[in-house]
C-alpha cells in the first residue's frame, strides 16, 4: 500500500473526525467559518485575485445572512447556476466568475447551517462518502477514464460505483430514489466542473494544504451543485 493512500486515508479521518464532532457539539457555525477561511486561503494561494475582494468575498455570507431575509437564497441559488454556466463560456471573466460562484455556494452552505443543520451535514457526508468510494473503487478496479483532459484519474468504474453506492445511502435517510440519484449524479459533475477550471489553470490541486488531498476546494468540488438542489428540494 503505497504512503500517498495512506495519507489520503489518514487525512480523510481527520476531516470525518473534525466534521463528527461538530456535529454532536453544535458547531456548525465554527466549520463553516473554518471552511470559508481555508477557501480564503486556497485562492489566496492562487495569487490571482486582489486579496482585498477575496476578504470581501469571504465576508460576503455571512452579510448575507445577517441583513438579508432568507427568501433571497432562491435567488443566489438561480445567480449561481447561471454564473456557474458563464465559467465554461466566458473568457473575458472565468477567474472571477469561479471565483464569486464559490462564495456564493458558500452562501447557501451557511444557509443550511443556520436553517437545517441536519441537511448541511448531510452534504459534507454524502460528499465524503462519495469521493471516497470513488478514489478507492478507481485505485483497485481501474479502467478506462472518463474524460481525461479534464480529469485525468476518474474512472467509469469509480464512478459509476460512486453514484449507485452514494444513491442508495440517500435513500435509506428516506430520499426518494430519483432525487437520490440526481444528488449523485450532480457530484459528478461539481468535481468535473472544479477540476475544468483546474486544468484551465494548469494546476493538479488548488493547493497543498491537505497534502494528498489537495486544498480545501479539492474537497468541496462535489458539494458544490447539490447544495443547489438540496435548496431547491427544501424551498418545494
Amino acid at each position: 500500500m503505497d504512503s500517498n493512500f495512506l495519507n489520503r486515508i489518514l487525512v480523510g479521518l481527520v476531516l470525518l473526525i473534525t466534521t463528527i464532532t461538530s456535529y454532536f457539539f453544535n458547531l456548525e457555525l465554527f466549520l463553516i467559518i473554518i471552511l470559508i477561511i481555508l477557501i480564503t486561503y486556497d485562492f489566496y494561494n492562487l495569487k490571482i485575485y486582489n486579496p482585498y475582494y477575496l476578504i470581501f468575498l469571504a465576508l460576503l455570507p455571512f452579510i448575507t445572512i445577517i441583513f438579508f431575509s432568507t427568501k433571497i437564497i432562491y435567488f443566489i441559488s438561480i445567480i449561481l447556476c447561471l454564473i456557474s454556466f458563464l465559467v465554461l463560456y466566458n473568457k473575458r471573466f472565468k477567474k472571477e466568475l469561479f471565483l464569486l460562484s464559490v462564495y456564493l455556494f458558500c452562501i447557501l452552505l451557511l444557509n443550511f447551517a443556520t436553517t437545517d443543520r441536519n441537511i448541511f451535514y448531510i452534504i459534507i457526508f454524502i460528499s465524503f462518502f462519495n469521493d471516497t468510494v470513488a478514489y478507492i473503487a478507481g485505485k483497485f478496479i481501474g479502467g478506462p477514464l472518463i474524460i481525461p483532459k479534464i480529469s485525468p484519474k476518474k474512472t467509469w468504474s469509480g464512478t459509476s460505483i460512486s453514484i449507485l453506492l452514494s444513491a442508495y445511502v440517500l435513500t435509506l435517510l428516506n430520499f426518494n430514489i430519483l432525487f437520490s440519484f440526481l444528488v449523485s449524479i450532480f457530484m459528478f459533475f461539481g468535481d468535473i466542473f472544479f477540476s475544468y477550471f483546474k486544468r484551465y489553470l494548469n494546476l493538479n490541486d488548488f493547493s497543498l494544504l491537505l497534502k494528498s488531498h489537495g486544498g480545501i476546494l479539492d474537497r468541496l468540488d462535489s458539494m458544490f451543485f447539490i447544495t443547489i438542489i438540496f435548496q431547491i428540494h427544501l424551498i418545494f
